[in-house]
């Protein structure tokens, strides 16, 4: 029977030598606006949705391109191109050479050269890539635009390099190939991020010197933040509980990843809210897609990471064992025995805010010795230094606020210092995602009576009898006293934990407003020139499937804390090596 469900072999396709094939009036059309219904397919064919003059799409979001001509079958393997680059040169016949573009490509799939009607040719196929622009490595590889078709039976952007060193062209190359063409940069650890949120372990990560190749995100509006931020990571939009071996193995080395992490939804152990959730919801054994894609990937290390709670949370159906215990026995099993286990205070590693987390480190290997970060020597960053250079917004105005004050701390040259973000093609000079928001005019008086360090518990403490019933009246107090909710901050002092419910529950030390994105990302510690570009700005609680941009920096790893497990981990590899 097993011989009946044979996996079909991919066939091999060479995207360069389709190419060649493309027939001249098709390649000479400057505006790409083509009559689809009249094309000849009889060869194939280069379409791209996007014109050419529309650049934006082609540096900031993505292209979908088109082959179509041949009956290409449902199962194809991108031979050599995992970088697609769009060129019309002298082996087309057009007597010029050039490199334009260099993509990633993104998503390829087979379907209809028409879809959506009823009346197509099943056997009417077109390749279909969805494309992203890599100015980083269009630039470091421009050197080798006129060497391209001197190696065009081999299409690796390995032989390009090799064919211009012995051209004499100047070029610090840091990319290194495996067998499948993965960019893998050198002397750089290499990571998979589970449950990768809008990027907060990354580009910790990222900024300790290791290179993430694959994420996995349920959410869109995350994976639409993760993208714009690291473009050259494969995001993988899916339930991680069906992403499967070959979405991951083409974009690693062969020989396995270094780390994988994974900080599965914590609200399943969290104490806040209801506290019978876990017996309804199965998220409570997600921790096992971590463990799965780690031996998938032959990880040679997993980080787990979720709220200290998940310590004290049993099964809820069978044994009635401690999560963490079955955890730590599946770990075992698959091979990563040699971990520990700590619970960290975020405050210690440069973010200002009061957030402990729990982690377990594990290890294939039961010879190495391992740890966990060292605490920083300087002293906790307050809110006051976090906020520092941001200006005030006025609640209702619609006026984002753009400009820098005169302000500074140490924490806020951090978060604009590009550099140690390794964020060059990035900017900070001028500010994102600083927009206020608006608020009823109850509202406004309701922080009006607030003093730092109070919250909405604070009101119903202070005023009481007819007093609170007439407040109450005019919609200053809501009926019912909510315990996290609209807390002025303490200046001087770290925030509490930043959760996806920040816009209710924080108001500005200062100002009788919330707090924008920006400030939020600022006690998250994400660099200024993070965009938070996926979902709206605020959306109900009640749909998983979306998060707005205040829930996506809520349910984040601080990236300085990822940046402090990702200098522990290198330093794990340099002195078990």
């Amino acid at each position: 029977m097993a011989g009946k469900y044979k996996k079909q072999q991919p066939q091999q396709l060479d995207l360069f030598q389709l190419q060649m094939e493309y027939p001249k009036e098709i390649i000479q059309n400057s505006s790409q606006e083509i009559d689809l219904d009249n094309l000849d397919v009889s060869k194939n064919v280069l379409i791209c949705n996007v014109k050419k003059d529309n650049t934006r799409h082609f540096l900031d979001g993505t292209a979908k391109i088109y082959y179509t001509g041949k009956e290409f079958p449902s199962t194809i393997a991108l031979n050599k191109l995992y970088y697609f680059i769009p060129y019309f040169g002298t082996k087309c016949g057009l007597g010029f050479t050039g490199f334009r573009d260099l993509y990633l490509i993104k998503i390829a799939r087979v379907g209809t050269r028409k879809e959506g009607e009823p009346d197509n040719d099943p056997k009417d196929l077109r390749l279909v890539f969805e494309l992203q622009f890599v100015k980083r490595l269009f630039e470091q590889y421009h050197p080798h635009r006129l060497n391209i078709w001197n190696s065009f039976t081999d299409t690796t952007l390995a032989a390009l390099s090799e064919a211009g060193k012995k051209q004499t062209v100047a070029l610090e190359d840091t990319i290194v190939f495996n067998e499948g063409d993965v960019r893998i940069q050198k002397g750089k650890l290499t990571h998979i991020d589970c449950f990768a949120g809008p990027g907060g372990i990354c580009t910790g990560l990222h900024a300790a010197g290791m290179q993430t190749l694959v994420a996995i995100e349920y959410i869109k509006s995350c994976c639409e933040t993760y993208t714009a931020n690291h473009p050259e990571v494969h995001v993988i939009h899916s339930d991680i509980r069906e992403v499967m071996a070959e979405q991951i193995v083409p974009y690693i080395p062969a020989n396995g990843v270094d780390l994988v992490t994974s900080g599965m939804p914590c609200e399943t152990f969290s104490t806040a809210g209801n506290t019978s959730r876990s017996f309804y919801d199965d998220r409570q054994f997600l921790f096992r897609e971590g463990i799965r894609i780690a031996q998938i990937a032959n990880a040679k290390m997993i980080l787990f990471e979720n709220v200290p709670a998940i310590t004290s949370k049993r099964e809820a159906k069978q044994s009635g064992d401690l999560i963490v215990n079955i955890l730590k026995r599946e770990l075992r099993a698959a091979g990563y025995g040699n971990y520990i286990e700590v619970v960290l205070d975020s405050t210690k590693y440069g973010v200002p805010q009061k957030r402990n987390r729990f982690f377990i480190l594990a290890c294939r290997f039961p010879e190495w010795k391992l740890g966990i970060p060292k605490p920083l020597d300087s002293p906790i960053v307050t809110v006051k230094e976090a906020l520092a250079g941001l200006p005030n917004v006025i609640a209702n105005s619609n006026q984002e606020g753009k400009e820098y004050t005169d302000e500074h701390s140490d924490f806020e040259q951090l978060m604009r210092n590009d550099a140690f973000w390794d964020r060059e093609m990035m900017s900070s000079k001028s500010i994102m995602n600083h927009m206020p928001m608006k608020h009823r005019e109850c509202t406004l008086k309701r922080f009006a009576l607030l003093r730092q360090g109070e919250s909405l518990k604070s009101l119903f403490d202070r005023y009481q009898g007819d007093e609170r019933e007439r407040l109450q009246d005019e919609r200053i107090l809501p009926k019912k006293m909510f315990i996290k909710r609209n807390y002025r901050l303490l200046p001087d002092e770290p925030s509490p934990t930043v959760t996806s419910h920040c816009l209710d529950e924080f108001v500005h030390p200062d100002y009788d407003r919330a707090l924008t994105v920006r400030e939020c990302a600022r006690l998250q510690s994400f660099p200024d020139s993070y965009t938070f570009a996926g979902g709206p700005y605020i959306v109900p609680h009640i749909d998983r499937t979306v998060q707005d941009k205040y829930e996506q920096i809520g349910d984040a790893v601080p990236p300085l804390l990822a940046y402090a497990w990702g200098k522990k981990i290198i330093e794990l590899f340099e002195t078990n090596d």
